[in-house]
């Protein structure tokens, strides 16, 4: 059979949305108690919504998009009343238009400036971003169930945080989005606690690139990751000279290294080459070619695979586990 999104109504008037090759099948699942942890305390679930969907990717974009709506629009859709408008489209690939932003950003890093051009930041930047984030979500929903995307609260702000900065330039000049385990914070940088390691996109002039890991991370998680290293260094060893890793990745990158071993670590520790690291990130650079390609997710997933183990590795040593599927 092919893939559906249908919506349930559960015993106690919520409702729930979900993709299925065997709606009949899965409404019993549900009501066996064997479906979603979500319908497991509110049974009986009853189908009030079913349809078809070209196969499993354009379902799962479709059930986020029917997720995202309000309860009234939600009953609206499933009276057969009222338009759905989807929160983003297929991705149809960045154009040379994101580019010719960025360079006049960079040339007129200005509030009047950006105000006059906003139509087009949000046309050829913002919102293929945002497409390019929800179906890379889909992608990584079989790749690594537990790291996610979200098409607005993945998407960085384009506006820089001046506060405490020299230049006082309003804008940054790049574009970029990040993927992160569902049960870490999403912040980045020694004043984020409880961040995990995750997945990054970044679009700019002259410096396009992927990444993966995580950034100078808050003391009490370094610690953890140096813990994790001093026990088995052979771990580290293993995920950097994978095959994948170095042909995409080639290394880790030496941003902010430590000159000696931190405190509690003797020269000659077995692990000495890992723990001077403060940053646990591998990047590699695109070309414009790749980002105007209509391919680019493809590329970003295989790069994304090559990335999985080292990021799983640093979650592990967190604490924050691996999904086998998504809840």
């Amino acid at each position: 059979m092919g893939w559906h999104v249908y919506v349930a109504r559960c015993g106690d008037g919520t409702l729930y949305t979900g993709v299925t090759t065997d709606p009949g099948r899965r409404v019993a699942a549900h009501n066996a108690g064997r479906g979603a942890a979500y319908t497991r305390s509110r049974r009986p679930v009853r189908l009030v919504y079913l349809e078809p969907a070209a196969g499993r990717g354009p379902a799962l974009r479709r059930e986020l998009a029917i997720k995202r709506l309000n309860r009234r629009d939600k009953e609206a859709l499933m009276a057969g009343g009222g338009a759905v408008t989807r929160i983003a489209g297929e991705f149809e690939g960045f154009g040379e238009e994101a580019f010719r932003f960025l360079r006049g950003l960079r040339r007129n890093n200005r509030r009047d400036w950006f105000e006059r051009n906003r139509a087009r930041y949000e046309t050829a930047v913002r919102d293929p971003l945002r497409a390019l984030v929800e179906e890379m979500d889909v992608r990584l929903a079989r790749l690594a169930p537990e790291l996610t995307g979200d098409p607005r609260r993945s998407v960085f702000r384009i506006h820089r945080d001046v506060r405490f900065s020299s230049d006082k330039s309003p804008y940054k000049t790049n574009a970029a989005c990040q993927f992160y385990h569902q049960d870490a914070g999403r912040g980045a940088g020694q004043d984020a606690v409880g961040a995990g390691a995750g997945l990054y996109f970044q679009i700019e002039e002259r410096r396009c690139f992927v990444a993966g890991g995580l950034w100078m991370p808050a003391r009490p998680t370094l610690d953890r990751i140096r813990d994790a290293i001093a026990a088995a260094p052979e771990e580290l060893d293993r995920i950097v000279g994978g095959t994948a890793f170095r042909r995409k990745f080639r290394a880790l990158d030496q941003e902010a290294m430590l000159t000696r071993l931190p405190r509690g670590f003797a020269p000659g520790h077995p692990a000495e080459r890992w723990l001077r690291y403060r940053s646990f990130t591998a990047t590699r650079m695109l070309d414009e070619r790749e980002v105007l390609s209509r391919r680019l997710p493809a590329i970003l997933e295989r790069d994304f695979a090559a990335l999985l183990p080292l990021v799983r590795w640093l979650n592990g040593a967190i604490g924050y586990r691996a999904w086998e599927r998504r809840v």
